[in-house]
C-alpha cells in the first residue's frame, strides 16, 4: 500500500524506493558531494565509496567489471550497440518480443553497418533455440536477449541459447536485459556463459536514473559516451555516487529476502489469478506457465478492455498496467493496440486491448492483493453489463489491516 486507500499493483513499471535506500543516498548528497576524479581531500572519499559499490555489484553477478548508466536502457544500448560496434559489418539478432530499449538499438547500429534481425517467438514471448539456430551464422556479432520478460513474465531458455551460440557463432557477444530479473532470481554470468547484463535500479526499490551494464572479462566494448572518460573509458560523465550506493543498498536487500519474496509474490499473483477466473468465468493467464517470473500477472480479460478498466480501478485506488510503461506513456489506447510484444504472440487489436498486467513486490500484503482482485473483478463485471458476483474465498479477507502479509 503505497497510501491511505491506495493498492501499487505496478512494480514492474517502477518500485518505491526502500526508505534505507532514500537515506543512503541523502547522505551521500551531503556528505560524499566531492567530484570522485578530485585529487583535494574530498575526492577520495567519494572515490571509495563508488569503488565499493562497484565491487559489490560486481560480486552479486560474478562479473569482471561494472559500468555504471543511467539505467536499463542505456545499459542495454551500451551492451548492443557498444558490442557490436568492437566488430566488423554483421547481424545482430534480437526478438519480436523485446524491450524498446533492445529494439531501437537498430538506428544506432546502422551507424556501423550492422543490420537487426528480428526472430519470431513463441506464444510465450521468447525465442524457440530452433529459431535462433536457423538464424546463427559466422556473420552475427551480436545476440541480445531477455531473462524476464517485462510484460509476460517468461523466462528464455538462456542456457540452451547461450549453448547454440557458443557453437554456431562462438565470436558473437551474447548481451542479457536482467532489468526484471535482477534480485528476484539467481543468475551468475559465469555459469551462464554471457558477456554483457543490463540492469536497473529502479525495478528493485532503488534510485530511478541508476543502473550498470556488467561486463565478463572476455567482454568487448565500445564507448558511446566519451566525455571525460570516466569508467574506465566506457562511459563518460562524473559519476552518479549517491545513486551506485543506492544501487547497493537496493541490492543487498533484494538479494538477503530473494526467496521468500518469489515465494510471496508468486502466490499473490496466483491468487489474484484465481480469484478473477471464480469471478469472470475466464482470465486468460499470458507467459510461460513454468518459466516465469514470480512477480508478474499478464491477463488477458476477453471482452473487457483493459485501459477502460485500468482507469476505473485507478479511481478507487488499484493501480496497475496495460503492458510496459514505455508502450503506454502517451495514455492512448491505441498504443497498447499497437503493442510489439502482443502482436508478436499473435494477438490481434482487440485481443491486445483485453491485456492488463499486475505485478507484485516484497511489500505487497495479502490483503490488499484480495481487496484489489475484489475491485478488478467487480469493475471487469460491471463493464460487462453484468451484476457483481458473490466473491467466495474474497469475503471475510478483502478488509483486513494493511499489515497482514503472507
Amino acid at each position: 500500500m503505497t497510501g491511505a486507500g491506495r493498492i501499487y499493483l505496478d512494480n514492474a513499471a517502477t518500485t518505491k524506493p526502500l526508505p534505507e535506500v532514500v537515506a543512503a543516498m541523502a547522505r551521500a548528497q551531503t556528505d560524499l558531494f566531492g567530484n570522485p576524479s578530485s585529487l583535494h581531500s574530498f575526492g577520495p572519499p567519494a572515490r571509495r565509496a563508488l569503488d565499493d559499490a562497484r565491487e559489490f555489484l560486481r560480486g552479486t553477478l560474478g562479473a569482471a567489471k561494472v559500468v555504471f548508466t543511467s539505467g536499463g536502457s542505456e545499459a542495454d544500448y551500451l551492451g548492443i550497440v557498444g558490442s557490436a560496434a568492437m566488430r566488423p559489418p554483421g547481424r545482430v539478432l534480437m526478438s519480436a518480443s523485446d524491450h524498446p530499449a533492445l529494439l531501437q538499438c537498430a538506428q544506432l547500429l546502422t551507424r556501423w553497418r550492422h543490420h537487426v534481425t528480428v526472430l519470431p517467438v513463441t506464444r510465450h514471448g521468447d525465442p524457440a533455440p530452433e529459431t535462433l539456430f536457423d538464424a546463427l551464422g559466422q556473420d552475427v556479432r551480436t545476440v541480445a536477449l531477455m531473462y524476464g520478460h517485462n510484460e509476460l513474465g517468461t523466462l528464455c531458455q538462456l542456457t540452451d541459447l547461450v549453448e547454440l551460440v557458443r557453437r554456431a557463432a562462438p565470436q558473437a557477444h551474447v548481451h542479457v536485459d536482467l532489468v526484471q530479473t535482477y534480485g528476484k532470481l539467481p543468475f551468475e554470468m559465469d555459469d551462464l556463459d554471457v558477456d554483457s547484463v543490463a540492469v536497473s535500479g529502479h525495478k528493485f526499490h532503488g534510485p530511478r536514473g541508476a543502473g550498470f551494464l556488467a561486463l565478463s572479462s572476455k567482454a568487448e566494448i565500445a564507448p558511446l559516451q566519451l566525455a571525460g572518460g570516466q569508467e574506465a573509458g566506457l562511459r563518460g560523465g562524473t559519476e552518479n555516487v549517491a545513486g551506485a550506493i543506492g544501487l547497493l543498498v537496493a541490492a543487498e536487500h533484494a538479494l538477503t529476502h530473494q526467496a521468500a519474496t518469489a515465494a510471496h509474490t508468486r502466490h499473490l499473483a496466483d491468487l489474484v489469478h484465481a480469484e478473477l477466473t471464480h469471478a469472470l468465468g475466464t482470465a486468460e493467464r499470458l507467459g510461460h506457465p513454468d518459466r516465469a517470473l514470480p512477480h508478474i500477472l499478464s491477463m488477458r480479460l476477453p471482452g473487457i478492455v483493459g485501459h477502460t478498466l485500468l482507469e476505473r480501478c485507478s479511481d478507487r485506488g488499484v493501480a496497475f498496467s496495460t503492458g510496459s510503461a514505455c508502450h503506454s506513456h502517451s495514455g492512448d489506447d491505441r498504443k497498447v493496440a499497437d503493442n510489439n510484444v502482443l502482436a508478436a504472440i499473435g494477438f490481434d487489436r482487440r485481443a491486445a486491448r483485453e491485456v492488463v498486467r499486475l505485478s507484485f513486490c516484497r511489500d505487497t500484503t495479502e490483503a490488499e492483493t484480495r481487496t484489489a482482485a475484489r475491485i478488478l473483478a467487480d469493475e471487469a463485471l460491471r463493464l460487462r453489463g453484468q451484476a457483481p458476483r458473490d466473491f467466495g474465498s474474497m469475503e471475510g479477507s478483502a478488509d483486513q489491516p494493511d499489515g497482514a502479509k503472507r
